[in-house]
């Protein structure tokens, strides 16, 4: 096999300990060199120190769990090009792979090109990806707090959830705050909802004559009061989140010109993939990346059912729950795209995944041109002209209309049939 460079190196990154090879070429022959440093900040300036002087062009590490961050960052500190590999890439290549010479099994790869390095985004993305993908565990941790009080409810014959789409909404706080307090009858605590839920008053009081006992008083107060905790965090997630969005301020602009995403997805998205779109050879390559892309499975010419493509699952949900936002919204310019791919894959998760697709292509080329063109809406395909004309003729012909065609681009009238 052809080498790329001269000198590589692998590190096998443990939690208390790095095992590093060294291999270097001389003529037709490599030369190996191990040693082992624990993971103490000193002994990563010593590695990095060490593979400086060696002349290390190339430095791979195996991208698990956590402990290859610190090691990472201190060689990029030294100056040093590291690739942080796929482990899964790593381990489809054949060869002897084991606990002791993963470290020069790795420099192997990495010196004749067989690994690819990933993405890693630099300390200050770094950063806003811990808060957004800690905002999410927080938002579902709310989403199990929540359950919990609706569970317990239920239990107690208490048929809140039956009546009030969101059981912890103002009117669901302010009815189970009155039940806390056990003043209350179920009519006055009935009085109390707002907006459309008035006209539900009979339906609450029904939901809420059965008493709770003490225990179950006190169980609810513990629930609400962590739930309330919960949404304390994520509301100082959000201010965090906006203090560190300020760097990238005209990305955000930009970003916010497309429809469906706002300063919580944006955030999001520009913490996985950065806003340097130049490290993707295009926005295919974002979207396989993001694991957006279809997959492919194609044999002797007859191409067979793949799932979709793995990739980062943290931009890939939030771009799909956006999908199922705007298929949903009147004024989105996606929900007609959500529509005919839903009617013609037959599956609305399908469509979601292209919705999703489309508006992460989206940000790469608004990232990578520094401007937003809102995309004209397709021109409806001839089939779909024509049944859209036959429907229309079909619903004036009801309302006791005669329907004369004319078309725009023809002289001679035609008549529609009646």
């Amino acid at each position: 096999m052809e080498a790329l460079v001269e000198c590589s190196a692998g590190l096998d990154v443990h939690r208390d300990t790095v095992v590093a090879t060294i291999r270097r070429r001389e003529g037709a022959r490599e030369r190996l060199e191990t040693r082992t440093f624990e993971t103490y900040p000193d002994d990563l300036r010593r590695l990095a120190k060490w593979l400086k002087e060696s002349g290390v062009q190339i430095s791979g590490i195996e991208s698990t769990g956590v402990y290859f961050k610190p090691v990472e960052r201190e060689l990029r500190r030294a100056e040093l090009t590291v690739w942080v590999v796929n482990a899964a890439h790593a381990k489809q290549v054949p060869g002897r792979k084991t606990d002791v010479s993963d470290s020069a099994w790795l420099s192997k790869l990495v010196m004749h090109g067989l690994v690819r390095p990933s993405f890693i985004p630099d300390e200050h993305l770094e950063g806003l990806r811990m808060l957004t993908r800690e905002r999410v565990r927080a938002v579902h941790e709310r989403t199990r707090a929540k359950n919990r009080v609706i569970k317990l409810l239920e239990a107690n014959g208490i048929k809140l959830a039956s009546v009030c789409s969101d059981v912890l909404g103002k009117t669901g706080r302010a009815i189970l705050r009155a039940l806390l307090g056990g003043q209350m009858s179920p009519s006055q605590m009935a009085d109390l909802a707002l907006g459309h839920l008035r006209s539900k008053r009979d339906l609450l009081e029904r939901a809420l004559e059965v008493r709770l006992g003490a225990d179950a008083i006190w169980l609810l107060s513990e629930l609400l009061a962590a739930f309330e905790q919960i949404e304390q965090r994520i509301e100082r997630f959000d201010a965090r989140i906006q203090q560190s969005l300020s760097r990238y301020s005209d990305d955000v602009q930009l970003l916010r010109q497309i429809p469906g995403l706002d300063t919580t997805s944006i955030a999001a998205v520009l913490a996985e993939s950065g806003v340097d779109m130049s490290i993707f050879a295009s926005g295919k390559h974002l979207s396989s990346w993001a694991g957006l892309a279809p997959g492919s499975n194609q044999s002797a010419g007859k191409a067979k059912p793949a799932r979709v493509r793995l990739g980062n699952p943290w931009i890939r949900t939030i771009l799909v729950q956006i999908a199922w936002v705007v298929a949903r919204s009147r004024k989105s310019p996606w929900r007609g795209a959500f529509a005919r791919i839903a009617r013609q894959t037959g599956s609305a998760k399908k469509a979601a995944m292209a919705v999703a697709r489309k508006i992460l292509l989206t940000v790469y080329h608004v990232l990578k041109s520094r401007q937003y063109t809102p995309a004209a809406p397709p021109a409806p395909s001839e089939p779909e002209r024509r049944s859209r004309t036959r429907r229309a003729v079909a619903t004036l012909t009801e309302l006791g209309y005669r329907v004369t065609l004319d078309p725009i681009d023809a002289h001679t009238p035609t008549p529609a049939t009646t």
